[in-house]
């Protein structure tokens, strides 16, 4: 069931977010947003890249021990600055070579249907290996690819100032990876609802007084990725 909801979470939320790109023109690709140094269409090219899939996922050793999608950001180097900068510079270099005749948003439309259709032809419970990542549960791993769809769809909503539109299949599966990042529920007094969550487990929204005073230790591990 878990690999099924997966899969259907990184369907909806592709979707969402390509419903919204369809509708802008031009010119609005070429703003700046929250995530600088990126304008929109880097943005927009970057997310697309991370659900790429440019070759088939070889299986990993048996004797693997797959790390989780948790794992996945608990990576050290996430938090430096050289990758941080090989991310920006990466995806610059990506958008420049989209072809002048392919807007942004049909970019991103062929680039996840085509990972899409491969998943949908593969097996979940296979334990892959994943580039500079090691061994993985390809259902974890595709979590992971619903993790960043959710938190650049949150990224384009916020430059376009619009309501997140964060799908109810992708917070079903995505919540349980915040939780474990954060070693703890958060507290129900927060009233967070799942939008609130992925706001500030993301760094997308910056905690309160009151909440860092009733999450206690907990505050010390927001964000738990970014």
């Amino acid at each position: 069931m878990f690999t099924q909801n997966v899969l259907v979470a990184l369907r909806e939320e592709t979707e969402a977010l390509s419903t919204v790109l369809r509708t802008l023109d031009a010119t609005q690709f070429d703003q700046p947003t929250n995530c600088p140094p990126w304008d929109l269409r880097e943005l927009v090219v970057h997310t697309a890249a991370s659900v790429g899939i440019r070759t088939p996922f070889p299986s990993a050793d048996a004797q693997s021990v797959p790390s989780s999608a948790a794992d996945y950001y608990r990576r050290p180097e996430r938090s430096t600055s050289e990758y941080r900068q090989s991310n920006v510079d990466l995806t610059r270099q990506l958008a420049r070579q989209l072809p002048a005749d392919t807007s942004p948003a049909q970019w991103f439309d062929e680039v996840t249907q085509d990972a899409l259709t491969k998943l949908s032809h593969d097996d979940l419970n296979r334990i892959v290996l994943i580039s500079r990542r090691g061994a993985m549960k390809l259902a974890d791993y595709v979590l992971t690819r619903v993790v960043s769809l959710a938190a650049h769809g949150l990224d384009v909503a916020l430059t376009l100032g619009r309501p997140s539109w964060t799908t109810p299949a992708a917070m079903t599966v995505i919540r349980p990876v915040f939780v474990e990042l954060m070693g703890a529920e958060p507290p129900a007094s927060l009233n967070w609802d799942d939008q609130a969550l992925l706001a500030t487990a993301t760094g997308r929204r910056a905690l309160t007084a009151e909440e860092q005073e009733r999450l206690g230790p907990l505050r010390e591990r927001i964000p738990v990725l970014s």
